[in-house]
């Protein structure tokens, strides 16, 4: 009876472990929680899978992967080339809130081209194509779009509140200085942290 019981046991664990064996190990295609951007764009009905034809096929998700390190290579070289400008560019602010006002005109330019290479710089962290895998913790990934979304409003406020200045609104000024330096202390944070 004993080697019975033993052998119904045995011949139950084999067939369970053959119905786990037989069920369907293969990963996912898309990580199990997408962003705003990246619903939009990169789902299983996005637009990118619909106008530019990417299939969401194990081969069509290998060459997304390469696509997304070419395009987070560029957002970082791009995230570079926008710090030099910002940095350019709020150093001809200070010099013209000081009083030299022979540099509006240069610190201006300088202004848009950042605002320019900003947002193109963004577009191509934005519109990348989701990891195959999204882990649910905290990351430096996490702490670079924290600061992202402070260096973005930044982005915002600080070229409307440059459009906006008087000549003798020193108040207003003060504000625009301001604005420039912690959306370019939040740019170069969230830049440092992804690359250290």
């Amino acid at each position: 009876m004993r080697f019975s019981h033993i052998l119904t046991g045995g011949l139950l664990v084999l067939c369970i472990a053959a119905i786990h064996a037989q069920e369907d190990t293969t990963m996912p295609l898309l990580p199990s929680q997408l962003g705003p951007m990246e619903s939009l764009m990169w789902s299983e009905h996005g637009a990118m899978r619909k106008i530019f034809d990417f299939p969401l096929t194990p081969e069509g998700r290998e060459k997304e992967m390469r696509l997304r390190r070419n395009m987070l290579g560029l957002h970082q070289l791009g995230g570079f080339a926008t710090l030099a400008a910002m940095t350019a560019t709020v150093i001809l602010g200070q010099k013209v809130y000081n009083g030299d006002r022979d540099l509006l005109q240069l610190h201006s330019a300088m202004a848009w081209t950042t605002v320019g290479m900003y947002f193109t710089t963004a577009s191509l962290g934005l519109f990348t194509p989701p990891p195959m895998i999204r882990r649910g913790e905290w990351s430096t990934v996490s702490t670079h779009k924290l600061l992202a979304a402070i260096h973005f409003t930044g982005m915002m406020v600080t070229p409307y509140l440059g459009s906006q200045l008087a000549k003798d609104n020193r108040q207003m000024q003060t504000v625009h200085l301001a604005s420039a330096y912690t959306t370019t202390a939040a740019f170069a944070a969230a830049l440092l942290v992804v690359t250290f």
